[in-house]
């Protein structure tokens, strides 16, 4: 574990009104797990998973182009900021996952509180490197010299780039959560593609075996929705192969767009059942 040179000792209150002793050095922030802990306000019933996380985060995000994440001071590990972020979004990802549900209930509860102050935690530490690194590129007193575009550039990279991945991770997270619902939820699926009577049955949870004119025919859910459509002279598109169901015979089957079947669908409760049969 490389030792930490040049160091400033420093304070700072956390959201939660507690005092955070870090470390200053190079513009970094540094501090100890102990010291993270009680600025953040872990729960006690998540303290090993919280000093575990920070010696495994770093170790993982070696290779991520961070430099110095777990360093030594005095013969005590001390952690960058960054390292503290990404263990709490690693939680935050967790909470929405599973709420931490395999926790009895009295942990729950102190871990919901926690995450109460989740995005005041994560805003204070990065807005905690940002000033650092405001202040390691002020000219001092007895160095007035100005400040170099290098320098300035370099500063600016580590106090933008974390804050720009965790942007752009969200966005990938989003887009994927969307793509998911649209794919689950019909309302959401382009009302113009062509897809056959039974995709649609099976988009909105129907059994195209139902026969809802029985005793006057029995004629199955399938078989009248493909009349309404008929007689209704909607568009086709092109057939596709499918496999008859329990059997390894195929056949072709005819598409619609998606609107004009959901359409006939939610015609069959206001028509009554000698219309359906004519």
């Amino acid at each position: 574990m490389k030792q930490l040179k040049d160091v400033q000792m420093m304070s700072d209150l956390s959201p939660n009104g507690i005092k955070l002793k870090y470390l200053l050095s190079g513009g970094r922030v540094y501090a100890s797990s102990k010291s993270w802990l009680r600025a953040l306000r872990v729960p006690e019933v998540m303290t090993t998973w919280f000093e575990s996380g920070l010696t495994r985060t770093a170790m993982l995000k070696r290779d991520s182009g961070i430099a110095d994440l777990e360093m030594s001071y005095m013969k005590i590990p001390v952690y960058r900021w960054h390292v503290v972020a990404d263990l709490l979004r690693s939680f935050d990802r967790q909470w929405y996952s599973n709420n931490f549900s395999n926790r009895p209930k009295f942990e729950q509860e102190k871990i919901r509180v926690f995450h109460e102050n989740y995005e005041k935690l994560v805003n204070w530490g990065y807005d905690l490197q940002e000033r650092a690194l405001s202040n390691a590129i002020q000219p001092t007193a007895a160095d007035n010299s100005a400040v170099t575009a290098d320098t300035l550039l370099d500063a600016i990279k580590e106090a933008v780039a974390p804050r720009l991945r965790e942007h752009d991770g969200k966005l990938r997270e989003h887009d994927i959560v969307i793509s998911e619902i649209k794919n689950a939820v019909p309302v959401f699926r382009d009302p113009d593609d062509f897809i056959s009577i039974k995709q649609a049955f099976t988009e909105q949870g129907l059994d195209g075996n139902e026969m809802p004119c029985y005793p006057k025919s029995r004629e199955n859910l399938s078989g009248v929705i493909g009349q309404i459509l008929t007689k209704r002279g909607v568009e086709k598109g092109m057939p596709i192969e499918t496999r008859i169901d329990g059997r390894s015979l195929s056949t072709k089957m005819n598409t619609y767009r998606r609107r004009e079947i959901y359409s006939a669908i939610e015609s069959i409760p206001k028509i009554q059942q000698q219309s359906l049969l004519e």
